[in-house]
């Protein structure tokens, strides 16, 4: 089924896709700089207090990234569509969320205590589900209440919310490609246009009323976020129009200068004690906007060239693996230590990260990501997910009846 994708009329090529690169350094660079301020933030660097927004940044480049991969796909098939992209999305999230899941478990128990460890299961099987956000609202977690023993697991929250955005939009987007095609006074890209609009005034309007009277659901519920992802899928939808004003030189600098001063100016001015998301977190998320359209020019900027250099393009590769390592690192190292880390100690807990996330980037990541049998197979990469939920509630048993047993029944075991 060939649909129109710029136009009522039949398929086009985009024309505000780079014809020289599909993938986008600035892209990576702009991932990269995301999740160095979250870790910055977490571990207590002065000058960071709002590092946090880098989660907004995320949330704003996959939006973007998911909905621009779902505009240039050719529905030929609606079955193979959907099975192609979720087949793809369980390599890419799945295996290390999984891995990072269990070590967490068992290092809770063997270095902390098994009380740590038992009030982390929940939090664990929750993280496997996908449904950390929802758990942590339930439980009444207060992000921003730094003092207060905070789950080692607690940065699944706003994998879980990418994942809900994961199961809704794509069936949405397949609904819209199928109405456009059979009625084709609208096309396509204006129909999201249109439904896009309306979903980010939606969640920006709750997401302020929410934000002073129910901080602990503003922060983690899909309700008060998924606006946040529909920016990104906006300016994906509205590229061709986004791409001709990225065209001109001082038009992409100033978009991108400004994009960056938002996300800089969140970073240092905001902290946990600000009422978020609330109102605020349009600075950063049309900030993260801002520098995608910018990049939108094929001759890039200062800032974007920046973001595109190879240095920021690696943490970018590897930005998921350093999300998904470094708060159980500094939370175990806070249980083991004390919290009040020196600089020498942050310096060594972000060594030990960077060095981790780099291990299991190359050695994990990136080969199951990559691996041509399992995207041979697409339903071989959809078992993933059970196995990798089959997996994490197979550990925390493990642990929770090993501590449970008599010490000798528990040695004969190993």
């Amino acid at each position: 089924m060939a649909v129109a994708l710029g136009s009522a009329r039949g398929e086009r090529p985009d024309p505000a896709a780079p014809a020289h690169r599909d993938r986008r350094p600035d892209i990576q660079g702009l991932r990269a700089v995301a999740v160095l301020v979250v870790i910055l933030d977490h571990a207590g660097v002065p000058g960071f207090a709002g590092g946090f927004v880098g989660v907004d940044v995320f949330f704003v480049i996959s939006g973007y990234v998911i909905t621009r991969m779902l505009l240039r796909k050719s529905p030929s098939s609606r079955s193979a569509w959907f099975l192609d992209f979720y087949a793809k999305r369980a390599r890419r999230i799945v295996p290390a969320a999984t891995v990072i899941i269990t070590l967490t478990l068992i290092a809770t128990f063997e270095l902390t205590s098994f009380l740590r460890g038992a009030r982390l299961l929940p939090d664990a099987t929750a993280a496997s589900l996908f449904l950390a956000n929802m758990h942590f609202i339930e439980a009444g977690t207060d992000y921003a209440r730094l003092g207060a023993d905070p789950s080692p697991l607690q940065h699944y929250w706003s994998l879980a919310v990418e994942e809900q955005f994961y199961l809704v939009w794509p069936p949405v987007m397949m609904a819209a490609i199928v109405i456009a095609a059979r009625w084709r006074r609208v096309s396509l890209r204006h129909m999201l246009f249109g439904l896009l609009v309306a979903v980010v005034s939606a969640g920006y309007l709750w997401s302020t009323v929410v934000t002073p009277v129910n901080g602990v659901e503003a922060f983690f519920s899909p309700f008060t976020r998924a606006w946040e992802l529909a920016v990104g899928a906006l300016v994906a939808v509205a590229q061709p129009a986004l791409a001709a004003l990225a065209a001109r030189p001082f038009a992409a600098g100033i978009l991108a200068w400004s994009g960056i001063g938002a996300i800089a100016w969140s970073v240092v001015v905001f902290d946990h004690t600000t009422a978020f998301p609330g109102w605020v977190a349009a600075v950063p998320v049309l900030g993260a906007a801002a520098v995608l359209v910018a990049g939108l020019r094929a001759q890039g900027t200062a800032p974007t060239a920046v973001l595109g250099s190879p240095a920021f393009t690696y943490v970018g590769d590897i930005s998921y693996s350093l999300y998904l390592v470094h708060w159980p690192v500094l939370i175990l190292a806070a249980a083991l230590i004390g919290e009040d880390f020196s600089p020498l100690t942050q310096g060594l807990l972000i060594g030990a990260t960077f060095a981790a996330s780099a291990a299991m980037y190359h050695g994990f990541e990136d080969p199951i990501r990559r691996s041509r049998a399992l995207a041979t197979r697409p339903w071989a990469s959809l078992a993933i997910v059970p196995v990798g939920i089959a997996i994490v509630f197979a550990v925390a048993a493990f642990e929770r009846y090993r501590w449970a047993l008599p010490v000798p029944l528990v040695q004969q075991l190993f």
